[in-house]
């Protein structure tokens, strides 16, 4: 590989200009949706990092990836200090080695400063931290920054663990986080980048603070309506038509910037998603017609208590250690979450009851419920799937599941973080369920999803229920747009809930 290879993708290195007309940053910028992810300012580039930074398909790693080179080049940082690398079609960690070395030794002719490498789509070489770890301990890697790039969680986190000791000057790290997760776009984050008058009151409200957001949270969980909430009310009805948005796109960019263009969103961005998906999975070992199976499973036990075994039911698949090895490796592709059965006693999971599995994101949830059922046009199949009451709440309710994983890492930001010990459902002797119930601290908050416009005394049964046993908060019943004080819990509507999070 030589330097004149290498420049067919760092185009900036014969003219740093040509980063605007790049195809992703163009794209962004004709964007009817500028996203600006908020894990961008979790990054330090003034260190000396192998960063990671993982998250599902589509979500535009690569995006953030050519914005920030831009960002880079325009603080007046040299072009040729910054490399990109594309690694879908590398073979071998000897010669991802040979490309990156290739690019040290020339770029080292001309500044001993810092450099800047993005290496995107890692996980797509075999062991490709033999590489990284070789260049780390020649000494090549000295003085540099390196981002790494990868859709699928296991592989990503192990391999950089193989790293331990090679990652540069952590220590330097306000947050102590090399390993980054790139998600989709919340809901707060969709309101914020579609809605600039929402935005502007979030903004004079101090919303966009992380810690302002925790403490209307803690509020609520101490049975009281923060102020902000009041003065939000009268934007209600705008938040549900945003939500009703966010239940079809999601927080996929591509998906989003369709469905805001033209109104609906094509049939090749859902396609697209599903073989990118299917891709990997067969990548991993598996089988597409099993993949297929289990989806169909997942989306038809959708927000209710299931069995890996319950699961396996009207399959091919034979064991159910091969079913829950199909959902793990969807859920290391960020696709779907699974909560366990609080053991209150305890306050951990209680691993041999039924779980619940929920998908991460809306338009994740549509085109594989397209692609597993056989639909016809899946922006159709998605809309009609919404018109159903039933449907429409099951769908939510995975979302608030997706939320509150965010939420809790947040509150408790670490590399040992572990969502299946934090959230939670519960059933009482009563057979009496509640929702979600998320550990914070030493207490337990029990969280009800009543997709409607009132609050009856039999929907909080479940909140009463587990507040006898003690060591809880009082009870969040999240609705579809009531607003209400209980004396067991306060009612929000999932909307603002979702703004919270």
């Amino acid at each position: 590989m030589t330097v004149s290879n290498l420049a067919d993708q760092n185009s900036w290195w014969r003219d740093e200009n040509l980063i605007e007309s790049d195809q992703l940053v163009d794209a962004w910028r004709k964007s009817s949706f500028k996203w600006m992810p908020r894990i961008v300012e979790t990054f330090q580039w003034d260190v000396n990092v192998i960063y990671s930074l993982r998250g599902p398909r589509q979500v535009g790693k690569t995006t953030l990836v050519r914005l920030k080179i831009r960002e880079l080049l325009r603080s007046d940082i040299d072009g040729r200090r910054i490399f990109y690398w594309s690694c879908d079609q590398v073979e071998s960690p000897q010669k991802l080695t040979s490309i990156i070395s290739e690019y040290l030794d020339w770029a080292r002719r001309f500044s001993e400063d810092r450099l800047f490498l993005f290496l995107d789509e890692i996980s797509a070489v075999k062991d490709w931290q033999r590489s990284i770890k070789y260049l780390y301990d020649i000494g090549k890697l000295k003085n540099c920054l390196v981002v790494l790039t990868g859709s699928h969680s296991i592989d990503l986190v192990k391999a950089t663990e193989s790293l331990a000791g090679r990652r540069g000057e952590v220590d330097k790290l306000g947050d102590n986080l090399p390993d980054k997760v790139f998600l989709g776009a919340k809901f707060c984050e969709y309101v914020e980048t579609r809605n600039l008058q929402i935005y502007k009151i979030l903004r004079n409200l101090k919303l966009l603070s992380k810690h302002n957001r925790l403490q209307m949270l803690n509020d609520l969980a101490e049975g009281r309506l923060p102020k902000p909430i009041h003065v939000l009310t009268p934007y209600i009805k705008d938040l549900q038509g945003l939500l009703e948005d966010y239940l079809i796109t999601g927080g996929i960019p591509r998906a989003v910037n369709s469905y805001v263009s033209h109104g609906t969103i094509p049939d090749i961005i859902y396609s697209d998603y599903v073989n990118l998906i299917i891709r990997d999975i067969t990548r991993w070992g598996g089988n597409e017609i099993y993949l297929r199976q289990i989806i169909q499973r997942t989306i038809e036990t959708l927000s209710s208590r299931v069995s890996w075994n319950n699961l396996k039911d009207e399959t091919e698949i034979a064991t159910h250690d091969t079913v829950r090895w199909y959902v793990d490796i969807v859920k290391n592709s960020f696709v779907v979450s699974y909560v366990h059965h609080l053991d209150k006693d305890k306050g951990v999971p209680y691993y041999k009851k039924a779980k619940k599995i929920y998908f991460c994101d809306p338009f994740m949830f549509h085109a594989l419920r397209w692609w597993a059922f056989g639909g016809k046009h899946p922006f159709d199949d998605s809309t009609a799937f919404l018109k159903d009451s039933e449907n429409k709440s099951r769908l939510v309710e995975s979302v608030v599941c997706d939320h509150m994983i965010r939420l809790l890492f947040n509150l408790e930001p670490s590399l040992q973080f572990d969502y299946m010990t934090k959230l939670f459902y519960w059933e009482s002797g009563k057979k009496r369920e509640v929702d979600f119930v998320a550990k914070l601290g030493s207490a337990f908050l029990p969280i009800e999803l009543k997709y409607q416009s009132t609050i009856n005394r039999s929907d909080v049964y479940g909140i009463i229920d587990f507040m006898k046993g003690g060591r809880s908060h009082k009870g969040i019943v999240i609705t579809k747009d009531a607003i209400a004080e209980g004396r067991n819990y306060v009612g929000i509507p999932v909307s603002l809930f979702l703004l919270i999070a």
